[in-house]
């Protein structure tokens, strides 16, 4: 498996299946995420495999850089489903680490623990089985269809001795992110004042 950058028309079928496999209103517009695509900070990556002599897209990830922190965005990633169940998306974490050898690591937005969810447990539990941690932060992430939602921010780190961050750089990077990724939403500004760390009581 390899990762190649996707161009303009690739990005017109990754779009579609993200229609498919992500809830209508998490998705930015199309014309959004092309606009972020002319940044040479935004990347859509898609994962690829070589098999009996032809090349076939297995999956994606669209990441913003922030250079200034030295860390990743992960806004999506995602196995085309007739590769499911691979563990394809270990190896494509794997692979973008390699990509950013200078980062710290890469932010994931992830919804509230629940029992009742099975998906959202799976989830989580593949990212905290690969080494993400949660982050002391109350959280929202802005919508474009629906107000904000509270989330979990984890951190998945790229160095092996990275174990936690600091609340300062913790909020200096979502800045730069509210900044960039979500500019455009209406809301952003506000909720941003709502993001704070979560307080810790003091060990007896």
């Amino acid at each position: 498996m390899y990762l190649s950058k996707a161009n303009k028309a690739e990005f017109g079928a990754v779009y579609e299946d993200m229609q498919k496999q992500f809830p209508y209103v998490e998705l930015k517009a199309k014309e959004t995420f092309l606009t972020l695509c002319r940044r040479t900070d935004y990347h859509i990556w898609l994962a690829k495999e070589k098999a009996d002599g032809n090349v076939r897209t297995v999956g994606y990830m669209l990441v913003w850089l922030d250079a200034h922190n030295r860390v990743l965005w992960l806004e999506f990633i995602a196995v085309l489903k007739p590769y499911h169940g691979k563990g394809l998306g270990g190896r494509m974490l794997r692979l973008l680490q390699a990509k950013y050898p200078d980062c710290k690591g890469c932010f994931l937005e992830l919804e509230k623990a629940d029992p009742g969810d099975e998906k959202a447990r799976r989830r989580t539990a593949f990212y905290t089985r690969k080494g993400a941690f949660v982050l002391n932060i109350r959280y929202f992430c802005p919508q474009p269809h629906k107000p904000s939602v509270e989330m979990d921010l984890y951190f998945l780190p790229f160095k092996r001795r990275l174990h936690a961050l600091p609340d300062h750089a913790v909020l200096g990077a979502v800045r730069q992110a509210y900044r960039t990724l979500h500019t455009r939403m209406p809301q952003a500004q506000k909720m941003l004042r709502y993001i704070t760390p979560l307080f810790r009581p003091e060990r007896a």
